[in-house]
């Protein structure tokens, strides 16, 4: 003891009241020094009284005696529903930190706290302004952020609080909690290490008892030591408990079995023998959840305050030096005050509390939700006008538990199933809880008539559709509602928004004409749509090429825009349409960050359609690894969480990225994983995709026939048919497997089709596509003029693999057509860029057809150093006299990469000017006779 005395005594730290807890201070001081040099996190668990918030308090007071600002918050069970409650303890002292933040970042922190309005900000944009806050507050003086009752902390704020741990490298911030050691891990953030607090020993114990209670016999204080296992706040009650009713023979009535369960009861004691207006504004604290004295003050009516001088003489609560919070000594004491009181003591503490909170209607409509017992249509409306403002801020979790209470509330029967719809509807598309989604489902048929409502038969197809791939009853379960629903005309309400959209994704996963006939019939009652709308994803998705300019327009604007749009759901349905359209570039950062935010607890549901997005972005980008890590990744998440129709998208992307790298078996296991689970569900589309792949795989090793039968398993030759997109992504492939496998007919009436559809105004890959088919099944005289059209098309090298196949496909109809010294240009373009892009099958390709030009070895220049076949060709274009600009042009160069090539070939050829070029070509070996025409 002494040894630990004289540790802190050069900070001036009395903790000679902590026994037994060396360790623990050995610990806690060396997070605390950690603060100093870069950050720490730190979780404290264990079990009820065993001594967490006293080595909290121990930690808070050596901070500041070592000069570290201390910010403490705690959770608080009767909150676990307002989204950022925790937070909002921890941030709301740094006003003045807050104000110096940049406006975008104040503005989010402030709308997700209700501190301010604006527009609704993303999960993630409020994790990083915390992080930026706590940050800021940090570069004056080392920060300490204090959490007790971690476990009952809002998931909102413990999903930010794991944000900042992981991310305190570098900054002088510390974060410190505790928690209950039943909760387990799921309350313990990635990024904080636990520590587990022991029960004291017996002869720490017993040393405790003694300081406190030397009064009380030796054998007394054995016996309470006995009961209370350790824990010290057992020891502590109990020990009091016997003093104050002078049981001297320790017989120890009054406690039992559980020293955590006892512990509640002695502080139960302690609260009901206090005044009543003490309990009643001990329940008011208790039900208020942030100690916030001014609400307090304002529930309980002027003077009330004058009531806590009991609580606090008791050691109950003490109230902060400025006077602004209070704060129970113990959670237990805020549990004993709650549970001491009756139901309707609670309901009007509940109501008083209301009233003072007229200007943040969502903690209100909260409280008023718990004032009420009978249905009341006014409160359940406020409560959902709250669960809106929630799921607009990013809090899904406390929007649907909102929107719950809100049904609970209502009083007519079809509102209260619009209610829960909604709320089972988020759970399953945002939130990514399927458990919670299929329980409210349950609720909203439960007692009810079998037709459901449009949001109903929404959430309940969506459902069946994601988890099962069961299109069948998804389209025939929404269509129903919708053909019911009187409001199905002029722009579609909310409910019906949602349940169209459901259709709409029925129709577009299953393929088939009965599901997507119905569906364009019903699309064409309702007029133009935003963008994100369900009405212009089925109407794009049933024919692309009929997207009207002014769609494209619009859809380009709503895209700009999403840098601003914190609703997941809007950044999904928005990145959908433009998928189809080729903008997925544009909606790269937003489609991002809905991942980020999925990944640290937020929009999980909206984030494995986004992870969709990124991988297909990258696939088309040539980032193949990364599209590579996305479709695992997503893959990954839906086998975890149970959306099993997702896993078979990132299966499909998988499949196209080995396809295009050459990896044959991988392709053919996630194409297979594809068709074993799709056709016994009648998925056509999701068959399609796979059939995408095996055919592109099948190109890469020249097995024209095999890639003819998968591309012609997806649409016929010739035809587009509608609710088919991969019948027009896959038109580059059905027609060069029909070239290739002597079809030319064929090939060119698909051609024709694709030209017909319009496509090619909608992007430059749609442009490029067409051009380079055209090009294939042109007649041989035009041939070359249409590859060369073809490649002028502007703005496709972000399509890299593309454009590397129409390079290929036009070296190739050059060598046939016997030009072989133009051919080895286009096949040389193909084959870097192909083995730039790591499709090692397409590299080959590219290579054996070079070979078949003659070109078997490497012109040598007078050093002997080899030239390379690029570099050869520049050579010979700069001695024809063409500049470095031409020839970037002419080869599809850059003209530094043009500029670099003739610096590497004027020392291979033992020149120094550009002027005898011509005469060191001239004397280069000639090429043996395979190389000539």
């Amino acid at each position: 003891m002494a040894r630990r005395e004289k540790a802190v005594a050069g900070v001036g730290v009395d903790l000679i009241g902590l026994v037994g807890r060396d360790g623990e201070l050995a610990e806690l001081a060396a997070f605390l020094d950690a603060i100093g040099t870069g950050g720490a996190a730190l979780l404290l668990t264990g079990d009820p009284g065993v001594g967490k918030t006293a080595l909290l308090d121990a930690a808070a007071e050596l901070a500041v005696a070592k000069g570290i600002r201390v910010i403490r918050g705690s959770g608080v069970e009767y909150e676990t529903d307002i989204g950022f409650a925790g937070l909002h303890q921890l941030a709301a002292p740094l006003s003045r930190e807050l104000e110096r933040l940049p406006p975008a970042q104040r503005e989010a922190i402030e709308v997700a706290l209700g501190l301010g309005a604006g527009p609704p900000p993303s999960r993630i944009a409020v994790l990083n302004a915390a992080l930026s806050l706590f940050a800021m507050a940090a570069e004056e003086q080392p920060l300490l952020l204090v959490v007790d009752d971690f476990h009952v902390v809002d998931e909102a704020s413990r999903s930010a609080m794991g944000f900042v741990a992981r991310r305190l490298a570098g900054h002088r911030i510390g974060l410190l909690g505790a928690r209950r050691g039943e909760f387990g891990g799921a309350f313990q953030p990635a990024g904080m290490a636990e520590f587990e607090v022991a029960p004291l020993n017996e002869a720490s114990a017993l040393r405790l008892l003694s300081r406190r209670f030397a009064h009380l016999p030796r054998r007394v204080l054995r016996t309470v030591a006995r009961d209370a296992q350790g824990n010290p706040l057992a020891l502590l009650e109990f020990a009091g408990a016997t003093a104050a009713h002078d049981d001297r023979r320790g017989s120890g009535t009054g406690w039992g079995s559980g020293p955590g369960r006892d512990v509640r009861a002695l502080y139960a004691a302690r609260v009901e023998r206090l005044p009543q207006a003490t309990r009643d504004l001990l329940l008011l604290a208790a039900l208020e959840g942030f100690g916030d004295i001014a609400v307090i003050e304002a529930a309980g009516g002027p003077g009330v305050l004058d009531g806590l001088a009991p609580a606090e003489r008791d050691h109950l609560v003490m109230v902060a030096q400025d006077g602004h919070t209070v704060r129970f000594r113990h959670p237990l004491v805020r549990s004993a005050v709650v549970d001491g009181s009756t139901g309707e003591q609670r309901r009007g503490a509940h109501r008083r509390l209301a009233d003072a909170l007229v200007d943040q209607p969502e903690r209100r409509g909260d409280h008023l939700a718990r004032a009420t017992t009978a249905p009341d249509e006014e409160v359940a409306a406020l409560v959902e006008l709250a669960a809106r403002s929630s799921l607009r801020r990013g809090d899904a979790a406390g929007a649907i538990t909102r929107l719950r209470r809100a049904a609970g509330l209502s009083p007519d029967h079809a509102v209260r199933r619009r209610r829960l719809s909604l709320a089972a509807y988020v759970a399953a598309w945002v939130a990514g809880h399927l458990e919670i989604s299929h329980e409210i489902m349950r609720e909203v048929r439960d007692g009810e008539p079998a037709d459901l409502s449009p949001a109903a038969a929404a959430a309940a197809g969506f459902l069946v559709l994601v988890t099962e791939g069961d299109a069948d009853t998804a389209h025939a379960l929404v269509m129903k509602a919708i053909e019911r629903d009187p409001t199905a005309s002029g722009p579609p309400p909310a409910e019906t928004e949602v349940a169209l959209f459901t259709l709409t994704l029925a129709g577009q996963y299953s393929g088939r004409p009965e599901h997507w006939r119905p569906l364009v019939d019903l699309l064409a009652r309702f007029p133009d749509a935003s963008p994100a709308g369900a009405v212009s994803l089925g109407r794009v998705h049933h024919a692309p090429g009929a997207t009207t300019d002014d769609a494209l327009r619009a859809l380009d604007e709503e895209i700009a825009r999403l840098k601003d749009q914190a609703e997941a759901d809007v950044v999904v349905r928005t990145a959908l349409v433009a998928s189809y359209l080729d903008r997925l570039p544009g909606c790269r950062e937003a489609v991002s960050r809905v991942i980020r935010d999925g990944r640290d607890g937020g929009a999980v549901g909206s984030s494995m359609p986004a992870l969709i997005f990124v991988a297909l972005d990258h696939l088309h980008a040539g980032r193949w690894q990364s599209s590579a890590q996305a479709a695992a990744e997503l893959i990954a998440l839906c086998e975890e969480t149970g959306y099993h129709l997702f896993a078979q998208v990132g299966h499909y992307v998988a499949a196209m990225v080995a396809a295009q790298r050459g990896d044959l078996d991988q392709c053919r296991a996630h194409c297979e994983r594809i068709w074993g689970w799709s056709r016994p569900r009648g998925l056509r589309r999701m068959e399609n995709c796979a059939h995408q792949a095996a055919a592109r795989a099948a190109l890469g090793a020249a097995d024209f026939e095999t890639a003819f039968r998968h591309a012609t398993a997806i649409c016929a030759p010739g035809e587009l048919p509608p609710f088919n997109p991969e019948a027009l992504w896959s038109a580059p492939d059905l027609v060069e497997a029909a070239v290739r496998s002597g079809r030319p007919d064929q090939a060119r009436r698909h051609a024709e089709a694709v030209r017909a559809a319009g496509v090619e105004r909608l992007s430059s890959r749609f442009a490029l596509s067409s051009a380079t088919i055209t090009a294939m099944t042109a007649r041989p005289e035009d041939a070359v003029a249409r590859f060369e059209a073809a490649l002028a098309v502007p703005d496709t090298e972000q399509w890299p693999f593309e454009v590397a196949r129409a390079h290929l496909a036009f070296g190739e109809t050059l060598r046939r057509q016997g030009l072989n010294r133009d051919a080895r240009v286009r096949l040389a373009a193909a084959r870097d860029r192909f083995e730039r892009l790591g499709a090692a099958s397409w590299q080959a390709r590219a290579e054996a057809e070079l070979r078949a030009t003659g070109m078997t070895r490497t012109a040598r220049g007078t050093s002997g150093t080899p030239l390379t076949p690029q570099e050869l060709e520049v050579a010979r274009l700069a001695a024809a006299g063409l500049s470095n600009p031409e020839i970037a042009v002419r080869l599809f160069l850059s003209p530094r990469t043009v500029s670099s090539h003739l610096y590497r070939v004027f020392p291979k050829l033992g020149i120094t000017s550009r002027a005898a070029l011509r005469d060191a070509l001239d004397a280069l070996a000639p090429e043996p006779p395979s190389a000539r025409p």
